[in-house]
Parts: C-alpha cells; structure tokens; sequence
C-alpha cells in the first residue's frame, strides 16, 4: 500500500528558507531541517532530495519570492521613481520587522558558500542580475516619463540599486536603524532624478 504524503511541501519549503536564513546552509543540520519543518528525514528525502537540493529550492523560493513581491512592479508600464522607492521602502520595513535569528538568503548564501562553489555563485549572479536589469527597466520607464536624469546610465544605475539593496540588508543586519537606510537610499536616489 502505497503511504499517502502527510505534509504540505511548500509549507515545509517556506520553513526551510527560514532556518537557511537563519543559520546558512554549513550550519543547518538535517535534525533542524526536521524539527523546523516537521517533516521525518525519509519525508524531506522523498520530496526534496539531499539537504543540498533542499537548499538549492529554498534559495530558488526565496529569489522567486522576492521578485514577485516587490520587482514584478517595475515591469509595468506606469513604473515610476515611486514604484523603486516602495521597494526599498518594504526591504526597510522586513529588515527592521525580522527576528533577531531572521535573515536574508541570498546575502547568507553569498557571504558562506559564494565564493567556493561554482553552481551556487552562478545561481546568485542569475538573481542578482535579474534584479539589475528590473531596476533599469523601472528606470527606464521613469526616465521616457521625465522622472529621471536622460543622461542616466539605467543600466549601471540599476547595478547601484542591487547593490545598495543588499548593502542595506548588510547593515540592517548590524543594527543601523531604518532612519539611517531610508538616508541612505535616498543618497542613492536623488542623483538619479531629473
């Protein structure tokens, strides 16, 4: 008789991103995956695979997440300077809103594996460049609007922008307040507009 599954995936993939966040990918055991999800190991293994390939989806659910959240906005044809500057807007807010054990993904994974494992660094560079070209199409768009500087290079503008996305995670993380990243992205923001 075949067993039937008895855990929601995607539920138990959503509390994997969290513990990965929390505590990177090295420092998660497979007894955390288990009393994080709820799931026994021969459940995580039947649907996920190795804690590896758990990792690779939850850093894929993360991205995925982040992007239809806030970015997907920029594609519209009424992207403006306002839709970029709600975006970090809410980053400030999570940020400021996480748990002392909360984190970013993608800044965890890139400060602990990037630079030693070729398939998660082209990973990381796919989002991040992902997110770069958003950027530029929102600002693009505020650009042909008049909102923006026309001498604007939107494309290193939105590699400014990424940056100092993950710059504000880096230092929210060390306990600047949200006063002090909202100052920072308007220092990144002002010189853009027109």
């Amino acid at each position: 008789m075949v067993r039937t599954r008895e855990f929601d995936p995607a539920t138990a993939l959503s509390k994997a991103v969290e513990l990965f966040s929390s505590k990177g990918y090295a420092d998660t055991s497979m007894e955390d995956i288990v009393r994080a999800t709820g799931v026994s190991r021969y459940g995580i293994y039947g649907t996920f695979g190795s804690k590896r390939e758990l990792f690779e989806q939850a850093l894929e659910r993360f991205a995925e997440n982040m992007g239809k959240r806030s970015f997907l906005r920029l594609l519209d044809p009424d992207a403006s300077l306002a839709s970029i500057e709600r975006i970090f807007e809410e980053r400030i807010a999570d940020i400021c809103c996480q748990s002392e054990n909360a984190g970013c993904l993608i800044l965890q994974t890139t400060t602990e594996l990037a630079s030693e494992d070729d398939e998660i660094r082209e990973v990381l560079q796919k989002f991040m460049g992902r997110m770069s070209r958003t950027f530029a199409v929102g600002l693009k768009t505020a650009q042909e609007k008049g909102e923006v500087r026309a001498d604007l290079d939107v494309r290193a503008a939105g590699n400014l922008l990424t940056s100092t996305m993950f710059g504000i995670a880096v230092l929210g993380r060390t306990g600047f307040d949200n006063n002090a990243l909202r100052a920072i992205v308007r220092q990144s923001i002002e010189p853009m507009r027109a």
